[in-house]
């Protein structure tokens, strides 16, 4: 595909699964959490809601752009249809599970909040060993760095230096995190994540009401089954942690703990724990919220604001 017919607007929460929340399959009520005015509520069409301009393109090997929507365009044709099996309450195999899993790990890790989050810890890594560089570097070679420069330090001067680069309030690090090194880590950590969400045991919790699940621009979530202690923080090997996917507005999935012989079970659930999971959901989103019916995301949408 030429560079003129590459697509520009690309969805980070892919349409299909969007539909899936969908009344008429088409159009969905969205709340901006972030607006401070009256119209954050609004219904649009799942063409308009979730994607950013270019947000997966990237350079080649010869320079030439490229993009990943193909490569999304497999994975979620692929997800598709093992959620329609699941939403028929029919049992699905190893392989059918392996892309479903593929299909959820690039859902958490292809949208803007995780690749602020990415590109964040890319950042304060190499901070953090700048930093330490600089400090462990001996004065004389420092003094030969800035003489090939022109310029005669003292001691104290490389001291000085050297005081004024550790100190994070003094001294501020700019790093630029080229597009495509994003790309090759997303990629390649969604390989890697999706077998451990294979392993687990899933639980699809069914409501009991249709249009119950509501879903956002950052569907998936990581729940702690205990207080975390501030210093080991959140993460998916954390002990207990449940991984939940809102997979329609009627399913959704609870990964549990790694199991040799992983189960895959349907409990049907009631308003308490679909308005539970939907409070998280709305919690969890960087800014957007998309909901079945304007009135269940007015009245999350108050309550937690108030909250």
């Amino acid at each position: 595909m030429t560079e003129s017919k590459l697509p520009k607007k690309h969805h980070y929460v892919p349409q299909f699964y969007l539909k899936g929340f969908s009344m008429d399959k088409n159009n969905l009520w969205v709340c901006n959490k972030t607006s401070s005015n009256n119209q954050n509520i609004k219904k649009l069409t799942t063409k308009t809601i979730a994607f950013e301009n270019n947000f997966y393109t990237y350079k080649s090997i010869d320079k030439s752009k490229e993009t990943l929507e193909d490569l999304f365009c497999q994975m979620e044709g692929l997800a598709s249809n093992v959620i329609k099996k699941i939403s028929d309450r029919c049992e699905i195999n190893e392989q059918e599970k392996a892309d479903l899993s593929i299909f959820i790990s690039f859902l958490w890790l292809r949208t803007p909040k995780s690749k602020t989050r990415m590109n964040s810890m890319t950042t304060n890594l190499h901070e953090k060993v700048s930093r330490m560089s600089i400090a462990m570097t001996p004065n004389e070679n420092l003094k030969e760095f800035f003489k090939k420069r022109g310029k005669n330090l003292s001691n104290k001067e490389i001291d000085d230096l050297k005081e004024f680069a550790k100190d994070e309030k003094r001294s501020k690090f700019i790093l630029h995190i080229p597009q495509n090194y994003w790309i090759k880590e997303m990629l390649q950590l969604g390989m890697d994540i999706a077998p451990a969400f294979q392993i687990c045991d899933w639980e699809f919790c069914v409501s009991n009401k249709p249009y119950a699940f509501i879903t956002s621009d950052n569907p998936f979530m990581l729940l702690p089954s205990k207080p975390i202690h501030p210093f080991d923080g959140l993460g998916l090997m954390t002990d207990g942690a449940k991984k939940i996917v809102p997979l329609n507005s009627k399913i959704c999935l609870i990964m549990h703990e790694p199991s040799k012989n992983p189960l895959n079970t349907y409990r049907e659930v009631d308003k308490n724990y679909f308005r539970m999971i939907n409070e998280f959901t709305y919690k969890n989103a960087q800014r957007f919220v998309f909901s079945p019916d304007e009135g269940k995301l007015t009245k999350i949408h108050k309550l937690i604001s108030k909250s």
